[in-house]
């Protein structure tokens, strides 16, 4: 494949051996036994053994991956070093897309890198000197090393330019385009039920990271909760954050002295379709966040997605979400983000066009995907 030809070739270099079927062990046979019984008496289902996750997570991966693009070949066992080397030459390769690290030899084809964001150099505080110059280091070599670097907002390549500076490769901001997959859009009413939820809910789906800001969700919560007081406020995601591991602890404490009670629950980290379930019929998606490096973070992609409504911080990044039922509120201000809570309790929900959804999710991977072979296309014309 060269730059003026179509693509003819597509592999995924993948790190490590080919993942087998996780074996049958009394750990996991006694995790699939609890997980039943949960599921016999309604209580949420229990993560499965921290190993058998992992194996599962990446075959599911490279399964969904497969099943979506004809003719992907996986090559195991190409990592940042000398294997991914190896890989670019037996295979010819034009391009690696996506690397996040400089590979150590540097493979003799184009390099197309990926940059996050620059957190630590707007939240310096919650890191320590030493990741902070890591941070650096790290991004700073893969740009110098890289054809083209992609990111997921046109903020992230402002801060590029403002903290790396000249000479820098190619800076493409990929577009926001939120994809929905078709078997979300499927009603699982059981995956409600586990829950007991009951009542009308806001969900805030992130991890409990200091950057999230949850404390002013549960302030808004607060604000309305003696006006409408079936209203609850659901939060998924791990709640450990390794820069501060008391963290969650002082949030609780806060969540004590606003009185929210049973108005709040935390479910912790639970299986992504549950997840998804609990999203689609919820109030709206509340996204407090003070930090991002794409618009609005995972959630808000998801949300958009599933024609969720979405309660938004008013970030730079985050005004880069330019489609779907997205309502703004200044950062931090948990007065603001309870008018639109208010505002969206008063509202009769739209039933969920599928169709629609269908058509601007694919809509939306055409444009994203066009925006990925634009960005490999000006590399290879440019070697």
């Amino acid at each position: 494949m060269h730059a003026a030809e179509p693509l003819s070739r597509l592999y995924l270099l993948a790190p490590g051996a080919e993942p087998a079927e996780p074996k049958f062990t009394w750990s996991r046979f006694r995790y699939a036994i609890k997980d039943a019984l949960k599921a016999v008496i309604g209580r949420p289902r229990l993560k499965d053994s921290p190993e058998a996750s992992l194996i599962l997570a990446r075959a599911e991966l490279i399964s969904r991956i497969r099943a979506n693009v004809p003719g992907l070949e996986v090559r195991y066992g190409a990592g940042l070093d000398e294997d991914l080397k190896r890989a670019a030459f037996d295979l010819r390769l034009d391009a690696v897309y996506l690397a996040m690290r400089t590979p150590i030899p540097r493979p003799h084809c184009v390099l197309i890198g990926y940059v996050p964001d620059y957190q630590h150099r707007h939240l310096p505080h919650l890191f320590e000197a030493k990741e902070l110059a890591l941070r650096d280091e790290i991004s700073g070599a893969l740009i110098d090393s890289s054809d083209a670097i992609v990111m997921n907002a046109r903020v992230v390549a402002d801060d590029m330019r403002r903290f790396k500076g000249e000479p820098l490769p190619g800076l493409h901001a990929l577009p926001f385009a939120p994809y929905v997959d078709q078997e979300w859009l499927r009603p699982r009413p059981g995956l409600l039920s586990a829950y007991g939820i009951t009542g009308p809910y806001f969900i805030v789906c992130n991890q409990f990271w200091m950057h999230k800001d949850h404390l002013t969700a549960f302030r808004a919560m607060a604000e309305i909760s003696s006006r409408h007081p079936e209203v609850s406020l659901i939060c998924t995601g791990g709640t450990s954050d390794y820069r501060d591991p008391g963290y969650f602890g002082k949030l609780e404490a806060e969540a004590t002295k606003l009185g929210l009670g049973s108005k709040l629950r935390f479910l912790g980290h639970i299986p992504k379709r549950d997840q998804i379930e609990l999203l689609k019929y919820s109030v709206a998606l509340v996204q407090p966040t003070l930090f991002e490096g794409g618009p609005g973070g995972g959630s808000t992609y998801e949300a958009v997605a599933l024609g969720q409504r979405v309660l938004l911080s008013d970030l730079p990044v985050n005004r880069e979400a330019d489609c779907g039922d997205v309502r703004f509120f200044p950062c931090g201000d948990h007065l603001a983000l309870a008018r639109l809570m208010e505002s969206a309790l008063a509202e009769i929900p739209e039933p969920r066009d599928q169709a629609k959804l269908l058509a601007q999710s694919d809509a939306s991977l055409r444009r994203y995907g066009e925006a990925i072979w634009g960005a490999i296309r000006s590399a290879t014309s440019v070697k």
